[in-house]
């Protein structure tokens, strides 16, 4: 005698169908994402060159930075005298 199929038996054997269905999508499309990331010009290889970009651009800042002070730190000590001079020199004094 065959086994007698219910429709819940159905239902399931269908929503299986759907599940396996779903999964292979989701499977592909992160496969996909994967190696998009992982080919030449992809999404690792403009990380890496954002780091190295952001590294330059850091070492550049401090250098920028330590000019600056250093050039403010000579207008500070010397703006005392130059300025007494150019008083002085506004004023006609000797």
């Amino acid at each position: 005698m065959p086994p007698e199929t219910c429709s819940d038996h159905t239902a399931l054997v269908s929503d299986i169908a759907v599940i396996k269905n779903d999964l292979k999508y989701i499977k592909d499309k992160v496969c996909d994402h994967i190696h998009e990331g992982e080919k030449d010009g992809g999404f690792r290889d403009r990380v890496i060159i954002l780091e190295q970009s952001l590294s330059a651009l850091k070492k550049a800042m401090w250098i920028r930075v330590g000019v600056a002070g250093l050039i403010g730190g000579l207008i500070g000590s010397g703006s005392a005298d130059a300025l007494g001079v150019f008083l002085k020199w506004i004023m006609k004094i000797n």
